[in-house]
């Protein structure tokens, strides 16, 4: 039996992997021409004053540099497009052609400015790579990475007088100064980090993960306010905002922001899952406006990934009935769109924005308390934890029961590693949120659909000893049997496996409770996790303690209901995440019948997996007495 397992577990994980490498939508080549472009831009517009001034050349070399840019933005603008990456671009073609000659006919400043701020915005609006961290840099990491990295050319306070810059041809940018920096954004530096400058000593830094060069490009936005105090105001802005728009342009877009507040990341509201849903579902709405259905489906399911499922655990805490219509509102959307009925889509995505809107007035009804995030922990560690450990406690029991001590020590391992692994991944929650939520979802249903089977397999196993008549024998046996190195390593696989799949979804839900990078999320989160430890840990005991009085052959048979229970409940849930990441379609039930409770979703994929799964159990079950009948 092991064997087959560790082969089922080896083909899903080679499944995830190939579903996160299938699922990007640019290959590096193309993820670094659509960044050079951008930043080429960002370049021109920023440095093209240095160059000419009054229809004349003020600096041959940037003007020489001027000429090269907008010529190496043309070429990949082209290289893009001929991959397929870059569509409908006529009007992008021509003003790019024109930015060339405008820079070649010394136009003034003002004109260059704009033609490549047009061109940068056309680009960008596309999102064709990431434009913005996943959550609020670490100021801390950023700091010191600038200063193992950066200080020695830009100075340790980016005064551009670090000891290796020195004689440098350009010599290097004072970050300092609050002329050059307020027409740079965070988007830019991380650009110029991950690139380089071709030409000069600023090399690119590709030893950096993205999530270490959004630190360090965050906290050089920081250099030139190290002094300021931030304003007591509280704007309310989006990370995305923050990260792609320079000091100028959040000037002009919020009049009167304090900018030290916003670069120093001091007291801010950040509006920013709900605010993307609605972004991408008027992407959607215009796709499917325009006739590209394809492309519709494509944004409304990234409205619900990136939107709405970051905001899953806190939207539950507080109504989850509301996260419920959410939920069936975006997939219901999706599915509409896909039968192509003008009418039925027009009202879901009136549903859908209706739906968004109460959710981003519920998370904004309240700001989240030390308290608040403390409770949300513990609810969601406890409808996780108790999912596992009933099947745990059920095994417990028996071999309980049974006085198999060796194997009770295995099974004991087997969970404990689960719940290891699970304290390893918070510390690499960052890296498990870098995945896109696509890949999130499929690997959730996966492990459940994989568990199903397992279950499966281990309640007819139980089911199966409830009407032994010769206990002694039976249980000698067993007992000798369970010895051996092979049954051993399989109770340590199926307790790791059942474990380790509620807390890898704990892990995630509990990762997007402290992306605000508040102190009082992390202390909630741990008081949460402390409290639902000392909670789970009582309930076992009660459990063990009742098993312990039970008659052996009534705790085969409570055992295996809870656990062909639990394989009920994760077939829905199995196939309802799958259906969120967007890899099975959705055919909507006539009845809206939704209980996630046990696992019961309103899809006819996951109400006919159940009903599979349920029809299995009965003729097993059947089965299975059948066949103790016979040996009586």
């Amino acid at each position: 039996m092991m064997g087959r397992l560790r082969k089922l577990f080896s083909i899903i994980f080679l499944a995830f992997l190939s579903s996160s490498l299938l699922g990007a939508d640019l290959g590096p080549q193309q993820q670094t021409e659509v960044r050079m472009l951008i930043n080429l831009m960002d370049y021109i517009a920023k440095d093209y004053r240095m160059a000419v001034s009054d229809g004349e050349v003020i600096n041959d070399f940037e003007f020489a540099e001027m000429q090269e840019f907008s010529g190496n933005a043309l070429m990949y603008f082209l290289a893009l497009e001929e991959a397929g990456i870059l569509t409908d671009v006529s009007a992008e073609h021509d003003a790019l052609t024109a930015l060339n000659a405008l820079i070649a006919s010394k136009a003034s400043p003002a004109e260059v400015s704009a033609q490549a701020a047009f061109i940068r915005a056309a680009i960008v609006e596309r999102k064709l790579v990431p434009l913005a961290p996943l959550k609020w840099p670490n100021h801390a990491n950023g700091k010191a990475l600038f200063n193992d990295l950066c200080a020695t050319c830009h100075g340790a306070e980016g005064k551009g007088d670090g000891p290796a810059g020195t004689g440098l041809t350009p010599s290097p940018t004072k970050l300092s100064d609050r002329s050059i920096m307020d027409g740079v954004s965070p988007l830019q530096a991380f650009n110029t980090i991950t690139l380089g400058i071709e030409g000069t000593s600023m090399r690119s830094f590709k030893e950096l993960s993205e999530e270490e060069i959004w630190d360090v490009a965050f906290y050089i936005m920081e250099l030139p306010y190290t002094q300021e105090k931030a304003a007591e105001s509280n704007p309310i802005i989006t990370l995305t905002e923050v990260a792609t728009m320079n000091n100028e342009a959040l000037r002009e877009a919020y009049p009167g922001l304090d900018i030290p507040s916003i670069r120093k990341r001091e007291n801010l509201i950040i509006s920013g899952p709900m605010e993307i849903a609605r972004m991408l579902l008027n992407q959607a709405e215009s796709a499917s406006v325009a006739g590209a259905k394809d492309e519709a489906v494509v944004f409304a399911l990234k409205a619900y990934l990136q939107g709405v499922e970051p905001s899953e655990p806190k939207i539950k805490a507080s109504d989850n009935a509301l996260f419920e219509r959410l939920e069936s509102s975006m997939m219901g959307l999706r599915e509409s769109i896909k039968s192509g009925n003008a009418q039925e889509i027009q009202t879901n995505f009136e549903v859908a924005y209706s739906t968004i809107d109460e959710a981003e007035a519920l998370l904004g009804s309240t700001e989240r308390s030390m308290w608040m995030t403390a409770v949300i922990t513990l609810s969601i560690l406890i409808r996780e934890g108790l999912e596992a450990f009933f099947v745990i406690l059920a095994i417990l029991g028996i071999l309980q029961s049974m006085g198999a001590k060796t194997a009770l020590r295995w099974v004991h391992g087997g969970w404990i590693a689960a719940v290891f692994f699970g304290v390893v991944g918070w510390f690499f929650a960052g890296s498990l949120m870098q995945w896109d939520a696509q890949s999130r979802e499929l690997m959730e249903g996966l492990i459940a659909l994989f568990a199903v089977v397992v279950l499966l397999y281990l309640g007819f196993w139980m089911h199966g000893k409830t009407n032994a008549d010769k206990w002694k024998v039976f249980v000698e046996t067993k007992v000798k049997g369970l010895i051996s190195k092979n049954n051993m390593i399989g109770l340590a696989s199926f307790s790791f496996i059942v474990v380790f799949r509620e807390a890898f979804e704990s892990v995630l839900f509990l990762s997007s409770l402290t992306v605000d990078g508040r102190e009082s999320s992390n202390i909630g989160v741990l008081v949460g996790t402390l409290s639902s430890a000392v909670l789970l840990f009582f309930i076992a005991w009660a459990m063990l303690r009742w098993f312990k009085r039970l008659p052996i052959s009534k705790v085969f048979l409570y055992s295996s209901i809870v656990v062909l229970a639990l394989a009920f409940i994760l077939a829905g849930g199995g196939v309802h995440a799958i259906q969120e990441g967007g890899y099975l379609d959705i055919h909507s039930f006539p009845i809206n019948i939704r209980l996630s409770l046990i696992g019961l979703y309103p899809t006819y994929e996951t109400i006919a997996t159940q009903v599979l799964v349920f029809g299995l159990i009965l003729a097993l079950w059947k089965y299975s007495a059948a066949k103790v009948v016979k040996a009586q």
